[in-house]
């Protein structure tokens, strides 16, 4: 067999799994489950997104308090139109707001317990220890 015999051969060959493929139920069954597990990866990563915007929000209102979030975000907030996604998304909100109120005194008792021992422990520093 030939080079250009072999060429041919494999063409033909790929061409009839092709139309094999595509008359198989099974095939098609499986595209469609791919493309919803695209759809749904992708929809999933927002959804993962959104989750950990919240919680980081809720982390720093609860060590920083509303006040302070809200001076962090204002050069974000002002350049934003008012409503838009990314205003929205780092806005105080009253689902972030009731989390950092339950997180509250956890970080309330860390400070006390550095308090305790005679460090002083500003609101935008970590602890350490020497």
């Amino acid at each position: 067999m030939t080079e250009a015999q072999r060429a041919e051969f494999e063409r033909r060959r790929l061409a009839i799994l092709q139309s094999s493929i595509k008359n198989d139920p099974k095939h098609r069954q499986y595209t469609r489950k791919r493309r919803l597990s695209v759809t749904a990866s992708i929809l999933g990563s927002f959804v993962v997104f959104g989750v950990v915007l919240l919680l980081l929000k809720s982390f720093i209102l609860a060590l920083e308090g509303q006040d302070a979030y809200t001076q962090m975000v204002a050069p974000i907030l002002q350049s934003q139109p008012e409503g838009g996604v990314i205003a929205l998304a780092v806005a105080p909100d009253p689902v972030s707001t009731g989390i950092a109120e339950m997180l509250k005194p956890l970080f309330a008792a860390e400070q006390a317990s550095a308090v305790s021992e005679g460090v002083t422990v500003p609101l935008n520093m970590s602890v350490t220890q020497d």
